[in-house]
């Protein structure tokens, strides 16, 4: 196996990925929702937007995969960013350069992949969009055309990149690492501490400015059955959907974190409450959309949703009110049958 080379201006690069302050933070619907389309567009099994760091690719949005990052050494991203064109491989057991990459001979079993890098404002290549395949395949011209156009989009998005005020101030006064430590190691959204300390940030921002903050708890209908009947694989499987759902209906500066196995927390700043009941039945319809398809089993989501709602002009809340409040109309919720939504009534 030939492993991934370094480029010349290694430092640089480094100095000026890290600067982006993107590194280990939750995922964003701007990047997920090119990877979809990649994904659909190519009709592979995986799509991914990867970043190079120093000695991992770590994914910024991925579809197809349940890993988050693998070693850089073994990438073919890696290998990507050493040019400006796209990087081809139609038959990975063909090419010498991986052959006998562990990415090829084992899990996940890469034969295909077309990788476009990415460029930073900056001008350095800082990772790639790439699709692969378990099967061999050719690109053709319009699909190169395709595959660039979508690698301008990555840029694009990167450019505009924009997180809440919490979000922000947490990924900017934390190191990658410490980020990661705040993320959900499964979902790649924000874990329970991080949740709470975002709402916390909120909170004050929305008392300082005496505006309108709302907080939903929303939970997995019956993911107990559902690791039962099917085992903890799907179950993770179910689990991921859910997030991508959720958050595929919120804003930049929304928040979303889990709280627990199926509880998850939305953050909605400048928000009223009759905006966030309208918000809450949109992510319900997005969950029970369609089924989960998980290797050849398919199977339903539903979702309880809890929503509470504080006007700081009126009445402050802080934020272990707003929480207690959001709970209880979740167990109203779950009490009138689950797959519906309640409000806490003051």
């Amino acid at each position: 196996m030939l492993a991934a080379p370094i480029p010349e201006n290694e430092q640089q690069r480094l100095e000026s990925l890290r600067r982006m302050q993107i590194l280990s933070t939750p995922n964003e619907e701007a990047f997920d929702r090119i990877v979809r389309l990649s994904k659909r567009l190519f009709r592979v099994p995986i799509a991914v937007i990867s970043l190079i760091d120093e000695h991992r690719q770590w994914f910024k949005s991925c579809s197809g995969l349940e890993l988050r990052q693998t070693e850089r050494r073994t990438s073919f991203c890696g290998h990507a960013i050493l040019s400006d064109e796209l990087l081809v491989v139609p038959d990975a057991s063909r090419d010498e350069r991986f052959h006998d990459n562990p990415l090829v001979t084992g899990a996940p079993g890469i034969a295909f992949y077309a990788g476009r890098p990415i460029k930073n404002w900056e001008g350095f290549r800082i990772g790639t969009l790439c699709v692969i395949d378990t099967q061999p395949r050719q690109l053709s011209a319009d699909d190169r055309q395709s595959l660039d156009d979508l690698g301008a989009w990555v840029e694009m998005a990167l450019a505009n990149r924009q997180l809440g005020e919490a979000q922000a101030e947490i990924v900017a006064e934390l190191d990658a690492a410490r980020r990661q430590s705040m993320l959900d190691p499964l979902l790649n959204i924000w874990n329970r501490a991080a949740g709470k300390a975002l709402l916390a940030r909120e909170a004050a921002r929305a008392e300082r400015q005496q505006g309108e903050l709302a907080v939903m708890m929303i939970d997995l209908d019956y993911f107990k059955n559902i690791n039962d009947d099917y085992g903890h694989l799907h179950g993770d499987r179910a689990l991921i959907e859910f997030s991508l759902r959720i958050t595929s209906c919120l804003r930049a500066y929304d928040s979303v974190a889990r709280f627990g196995g199926d509880e998850f927390f939305v953050i909605l700043p400048d928000t009223s409450l009759a905006q966030a009941e309208k918000r809450a039945g949109e992510i319900l319809a997005k969950i029970r959309s369609s089924p989960v398809e998980s290797d050849d089993i398919s199977f339903p989501l539903s979702a309880s949703i809890g929503v509470a709602a504080a006007c700081f002009r009126n009445a402050a809340a802080t934020p272990r009110e707003l929480v207690g409040r959001a709970d209880e109309a979740l167990l109203q919720a779950k009490r009138d049958g689950r797959g519906n939504i309640k409000s806490y009534a003051a």
